[in-house]
């Protein structure tokens, strides 16, 4: 077992900022020469291409990155040294996304700045790339957090060892967090990421991570369309990014068919459901190789037949499975676990199972129409809500307003997402799970 050890190193000192004016300056020396250099990572899904701009308050803004595309590096730009603003901006754009302000770029200094965010989200993180090197046999590891998955535990280990008898090298560490160093032995490992504080909630899994003896290397933790699981760049000082992408998709099974049923499903040959009845939506997501995947499903003992799906790499998907008069369906449903705009919000979508009615539904929120016609097998978009107590959940027919169902203090978290998965009808009561995904 590899011996990593913890270096409690200051931010600045290390060259580690979360924005340029995070610290007086950037690296040392002399303010008098032309020759600071930076550069832009974009790892940002929401933004495809980005421009930079400098201006140091004597001069109109200046154009020094142009269309920088997602999870690719620029090359480096030079300015004098001097005190900037920075601003970044979609591509061709006139307004801004962010500034960063009072930016000292010293001269012979080497500065990356990473892009990150969905749309609605953008973020930026500095740091400092002329970090002394390692000691032989060791190297240095810096972590930056750009994925939308909440707080991560990171690990460097062997490629055998179980996480259960593993010590995180990084932990909670918070979306748009950056860490200080830790100085491993030079070498080969591998690199697991989980949900904070809960090991078996692997985000990403990658072997054969290679730190050479002497190293200064950036991990960039990025996120995928779905939200909870992510994605790694690994970014040697002033040297060319790797970017790992998750290979793995993340299913869920929801029974929606009519009661007195038993429901059998696997997605990839990973089991889903196990004869679960009506109203049933998975407790947990289960991870399965991106691509194409065979699915089989079984209704009381009789199998189904249902095409392959294409699950996407990162992608969360939900299988619902329900009945009409034309028989069982079954539907693989998107799922977007991506954080709300805003943290004081919440996000929630109906999923329509109720193969007893076939009715187009509505979902109002303190009598305020929010969702209207979803159709039986399908799901609304998203909509975004302010968090709060005690809220009452009214499900109606689209078509004809009639009341299908009433739920009575409901509480949304802010900064959460939610399903309300619908389901019933014919002889069985209409009735809804709130089912809180992330």
């Amino acid at each position: 077992m590899k011996v990593l050890k913890a270096v409690a190193v200051l931010l600045c000192g290390l060259g580690l900022v979360l924005s340029l004016s995070g610290c007086d300056q950037i690296s040392g020396g002399d303010d008098d020469k032309d020759d600071a250099k930076f550069r832009l990572l974009n790892v940002s899904p929401g933004y495809q291409s980005l421009d930079l701009y400098v201006n140091n308050g004597s001069d109109d803004d200046e154009v020094k990155l142009q269309s920088v595309g997602y999870n690719t590096i620029s090359d480096y730009a030079t300015v004098d040294a001097d005190t900037y603003t920075l601003k970044l901006r979609r591509a061709g754009v006139t307004s801004t996304l962010q500034t960063l302000s009072g930016s000292k770029l010293v001269e012979e200094s080497h500065t990356v700045i990473v892009s990150y965010g969905s749309n609605g989200h953008f973020g930026s993180m500095v740091f400092n790339e002329d970090t002394s090197e390692a000691s032989a046999g060791e190297s240095k590891v810096l972590l930056l957090n750009t994925g939308e998955a909440g707080a991560l535990d990171v690990y460097f280990t062997d490629e055998s060892v179980s996480l259960d008898d593993a010590t995180p090298q990084f932990s909670s560490i918070s979306h748009g967090a950056a860490t200080s160093a830790a100085i491993v032995d030079s070498g080969t490992y591998r690199l697991r990421v989980t949900g904070a504080g809960d090991s078996a909630d692997v985000r990403f899994d990658l072997s054969s991570v290679t730190f050479a003896e002497k190293s200064v290397t950036a991990v960039v933790l990025t996120a995928t369309d779905g939200g909870v699981l992510v994605s790694a760049v690994v970014l040697p000082q002033q040297g060319s990014p790797t970017l790992h992408a998750n290979t793995k998709a993340r299913v869920r099974g929801a029974v929606g068919i009519s009661s007195g049923t038993a429901v059998t499903a696997r997605v990839g040959g990973t089991t889903l459901l196990s004869n679960s009845s009506a109203g049933v939506i998975s407790s947990r997501y289960s991870q399965v190789e991106s691509g194409t995947a065979t699915v089989s499903v079984g209704v009381d003992g009789t199998a189904v037949a249902v095409p392959s799906v294409n699950l996407a790499a990162g992608g969360e998907y939900t299988l619902l499975i329900w009945n009409n008069a034309d028989g069982v369906q079954a539907k693989l449903l998107s799922d977007d676990n991506r954080l709300p705009t805003t943290s004081s919000r919440s996000k929630i979508r109906v999923i329509n199972s109720v193969s007893g009615a076939e009715a187009l539904l509505s979902l109002a929120i303190d009598y305020s129409p929010i969702i209207e016609g979803v159709a039986l097998g399908d799901a609304s978009p998203f909509v975004e809500v302010d968090g709060g107590l005690e809220y009452q959940f009214d499900v109606s027919n689209t078509d004809t307003g009639v009341n299908l169902f009433t739920r009575a203090g409901a509480t949304l978290q802010s900064g959460s997402v939610y399903t309300m998965f619908m389901y019933g009808g014919g002889t069985a009561a209409v009735s809804g799970t709130l089912r809180k995904d992330r």
